[in-house]
Formats: structure tokens, sequence, C-alpha cells
């Protein structure tokens, strides 16, 4: 049955005017590349290429720091069971608004495709994390999520989670709208019980595609531009408001929220490593030691002790 066009809170509103795009910035020498020879071509592919090709567009992107041996992984359990084969490729960025852009293409374990992205910006910086997942089986998109989860926390127990910034939750809206234009078909899938706790109402959006959408994917293609979308605001919106405190004063209640927000990412990544299906399912390949290191150097990193801004020139 068709889903109405109300579904995920989406308004029938008029969209919201794209502000202060990033600008491309030309450089001699950019972030390095990845290699996804052998990676299937598919909807999951396909928007990870999107977003690196915008991601390389951003101001004075640079690689941040991964070990080599996570970077790229090419791993089968001890037994060489061919079904716990698994490629795993990662681009890992900075700038000046984020600390780390980490987007990372896996395939193999008998079938499996997988895009995972995070982007955590400096905790000096008000805004929230960008965060999107797509999985595929033999072609076949299984789920789908977005968000823009929030780093901003009132102190006030009535109110923990102050939610999106409004430019932000209106764009989402506008791209929600569209979305269940092109497919008014999607339905919702719950959110597992850690992932609440960190999602944003106004901006989630989680989705899994029945059967019946493959081969064609039409929901998994208009999840595909929800996701695309909601990073090009996002970025837009951090790219207006990465500034520097004009005063003391300002700096002061800066390092104040520059704290709080560090707590709230550090949250965010506490209830990720939660998951046990992404550990169990990494840890029959690459073993415990190094799945754990790739859980919590690579994929959710943040600690009280990660720098909050990034280093001056």
């Amino acid at each position: 049955a068709s889903r109405p066009r109300g579904a995920f809170g989406a308004s029938r509103g008029p969209r919201v005017a794209r502000r202060g795009c990033v600008a491309a910035r030309a450089t001699s020498a950019g972030p390095s590349d990845w290699d996804l020879d052998g990676a299937p071509d598919g909807v999951v592919l396909r928007l990870a290429k999107r977003l690196e090709r915008a991601w390389r567009a951003l101001p004075d992107v640079a690689d941040a720091p991964c070990a080599p041996d996570l970077k790229s992984v090419d791993a089968i359990a001890e037994d060489g069971d061919p079904t716990t084969a698994v490629r795993i490729e990662n681009l890992v960025f900075t700038n000046a608004a984020f600390r780390k852009m980490h987007l990372e293409v896996a395939w193999g374990l008998g079938g499996l495709e997988v895009m995972h992205v995070v982007v955590y910006p400096w905790a000096s910086v008000a805004a929230p994390i960008y965060a999107a997942d797509l999985v595929a089986f033999n072609g076949r998109v299984t789920l789908c999520i977005a968000d823009v989860c929030p780093t901003e926390r009132a102190d006030s127990e009535e109110k923990k989670n102050e939610g999106v910034p409004e430019i932000l939750a209106d764009a989402a809206s506008a791209l929600k709208h569209a979305m269940l234009t092109s497919a008014p078909a999607i339905e919702p899938r719950g959110i597992p019980d850690w992932g609440t706790p960190i999602l944003s109402k106004e901006a989630c959006v989680c989705v899994g595609p029945p059967v019946g959408d493959f081969p064609e994917q039409e929901q998994a293609q208009a999840f595909a531009e929800y996701a695309f979308g909601l990073f090009q605001a996002y970025a837009s919106y951090v790219n207006e408001i990465c500034l520097p405190p004009t005063n003391e004063s300002e700096e002061k209640a800066i390092d104040k929220e520059t704290k709080s927000r560090l707590a709230a990412q550090s949250f965010f990544c506490e209830k990720q490593l939660e998951n046990d299906k992404t550990r169990k399912a990494l840890e029959r390949s690459m073993g415990e030691e190094r799945t754990a290191r790739y859980m919590t150097q690579v994929l959710f990193d943040v600690t009280e002790r990660t720098p909050t801004r990034p280093a001056t020139r």
C-alpha cells in the first residue's frame, strides 16, 4: 500500500533555498585515493562515489590519520571459509570544519555490500554529526539510514536533546517530501534501541526496501537522493557557521559549549559501539583485536581526549 506523503514527518511546504554552498578549491596535492577495484556496481557504490566527489570539492581537504592496516582491509577467517572474505576501503579526510570525514565501502561476506559514512565536525563547531548507512545483499538494498545527529544538548532533564538546527530540519523536510514524491510506497523501518538516544526526530530516515523493490530499486534510489541532498545541506550549513570567535568572552562561552558537544559526540560513539551485529560480522573475518581497533579508531573514535579544534598553522 502507498504511504501518504506526510510519512517521516515530511512537509508539503515549499523547498528551502540552498544557502552558501561550499566552494570547490583546486589543489595540486589533494587527499589520497582508495582502491575500489572489484567493488560491485550498484546503488551502494554509486552513492559512495557521489559523496567522495562532494568531499574532494570541500575547502582544504586533507587526509586524516588512519593506520594503513585499517584504511585498506583484505581479510578472511583463519579457516579460509570463502564466505568470510571481506574487502574494506576507507577514505578518512579532515579540514577546518570537520575533524574527521569517514567514508567506508565494504564488500564480500557472501554477497554483502555496505556504505558507511560518519562526518564529525570539530567539537568547537556548533553542528550535528552527519551519518548514513546503506546495506545491500547481492545487489538488493535491504537497509538505508541517514541523519544529522544532534550534538546540542540542554542542561535540563526535561529537554536532554535540543534537536537539529532549524535550517537543517527544514531542508530535511523538503528532501523527505521529494523522496516520497519519487517513491510514495516507502515505509519507515524501526530504529534499534541503541540508536534512539542519538538519532534526530527531524532528519532521520530509516527504511528497509522490500524484495519487490529489486531490481528497479526505486525506493533505494529515492533514499540515495535524500542522503546525498542531506549532506549537501549539512555541508552548506557548516560552511556558513564555521567562524572564529570575535572576542574573549565569546571564546569562553564557546569553550563551554565545545565541551558539551564533545561529550555528545562521545556518547554517539558509545551508543554505536553497542551494535553487536557489526562487531560480530567483522570479528569473523578480521579477528577480535583488529576488529576492536577498527571500530574504536576508525568508525567511532571520539573520547574526552579527542582534539576539539584544528591545530593552528
